[in-house]
């Protein structure tokens, strides 16, 4: 299939947007990507198809920076799937992993790769990677069903119009125009208080941290009981809050006891959809936003209360805090600074991101060994992982930043928060 309208219109970027664009995000790949081996039937055609209609249905496969200010959406696809050959399973492998992994380039055109490495008529390794200034999970949930859904399409001959998404182009003109006016002006009000109170975010992690040699990764892993999924339901609501609320504010008073700081703070990220008609936009970015803990101290469930109501302040207000402050001339965040502790809950597996199998294949998973991925060298990662089985709560850090006694202290004492013995 030949890709070869060029015409298209300029537009501005949105604030996140913009916020990799003027140099956030530098120190790694940006990449989001995945591969799999495909068994049976695979129809290469019905592929490029498929992916060529996904392109049209969203337009931010279509874009390309011609400043941090402005971009340039075309009106035909960027990419297009790309067939090679190996004599091997290694081979295939390596090649994929140098293709797909290969950095893209913020001043160029597209900002997705996809190939699929042919070993024999059934058997293929398809592999995709998207570049994150155009993707989060959420846009890949929204793209991978829309790709499954034009194979099938393809497959059976359909060669309808291809309805269009929500434009991202329309999204970042009408964030700009309402960032402009009050819409704005109450976003700098909110985050001007919430400075005043808690000082420029994100919060460090006090507990002696400094760096001591070279990046080394570590993971610190809690078997949590096999009912740690519904107790923390129950915890929840009896707070009258959200599980997400449970387990964040069981970070931040581990946090506190750990530290001794009186208002402790986290970083948790929110999918930037907050204006009307945007839930189905892909491209939309996850946003980075602080969450701190306040002064007063409660008993748990008015702890998770007060976390729980501060998440939806600071989520309504959600936006890239460095570029908010450059144009109005504050500082609400320190550049280059990382956050000390940053929070997440993980209830399906990662394998649950995947793409779903084509008609007619069947998948198999593959990582692949694809350098430059975000190093977190003066954050602790916690993740509260309640999958059906094996549910744990994890910490993912740099030895040499962060002594593992105090990371050690902060699981047991946040496991002993929402989950405490005999509860």
């Amino acid at each position: 299939m030949t890709f070869s309208q060029e015409k298209g219109s300029a537009g501005p970027t949105s604030l996140a947007e913009m916020a990799r664009l003027t140099g956030e995000f530098a120190d790694w790949h940006n990449l989001h990507y995945m591969a799999m081996w495909l068994t049976g039937d695979l129809d290469v055609a019905a592929l490029r198809d498929a992916w060529w209609r996904v392109c049209l249905r969203h337009d931010v496969l279509r874009r390309a920076y011609l400043s941090p200010e402005e971009a340039y959406t075309y009106d035909d696809a960027l990419s297009e799937v790309r067939v090679l050959t190996a004599d091997t399973d290694a081979e295939a492998v390596e090649l994929m992993g140098r293709f797909i992994g290969e950095p893209f380039s913020l001043d160029g055109r597209g900002f997705s790769r996809i190939a699929v490495v042919r070993r024999d008529e059934r058997r293929h390794l398809f592999g995709i990677a998207i570049d994150h200034i155009i993707n989060d999970l959420a846009s890949w949930a929204r793209i991978r069903s829309d790709f499954t859904e034009f194979y099938h399409r393809a497959l059976a001959g359909d060669t309808g119009d291809v309805s269009v998404a929500s434009s991202y182009q329309a999204f970042a003109a009408e964030e700009r125009r309402l960032f402009s006016g009050s819409w704005g002006a109450e976003r700098r009000a909110f985050w001007g208080s919430y400075v005043e109170e808690f000082g420029t975010v994100p919060a460090p992690f006090p507990v002696g941290a400094e760096h001591a040699g070279e990046y080394r990764p570590k993971r610190i892993a809690r078997a949590l009981p096999a009912d740690a999924k519904a107790r923390l339901q129950r915890f929840a609501l009896e707070a009258r809050a959200t599980p997400f609320a449970a387990v964040t504010a069981s970070v931040l008073a581990a946090a506190r006891e750990v530290t001794g700081e009186s208002a402790p703070g986290i970083s948790v990220n929110q999918h930037g959809r907050m204006l009307p008609g945007t839930s189905q936009t892909a491209g939309l970015f996850v946003q980075t936003v602080p969450l701190h803990l306040g002064r007063e101290r409660g008993d748990r469930v008015g702890t998770v209360r007060e976390v729980f109501l501060r998440t939806h302040d600071v989520f309504e207000y959600s936006i890239p805090l460095l570029v908010a402050g450059r144009y109005w001339n504050e500082t609400l965040m320190v550049p280059d600074r990382q956050a000390g502790l940053y929070v997440s809950l993980n209830e399906e597996p990662p394998s649950s991101y995947d793409l779903a199998p084509f008609t007619g294949t069947e998948a198999e998973y593959v990582e692949l060994d694809i350098p430059g991925g975000k190093r977190f060298l003066e954050t602790v990662v916690v993740g509260w992982n309640l999958y059906e089985t094996g549910p744990e709560i994890v910490a993912h850090y740099n030895e040499s930043c962060f002594p593992g006694a105090a990371v050690e202290q902060l699981l047991d004492a946040a496991e002993a928060f929402a989950l405490p013995a005999g509860d």
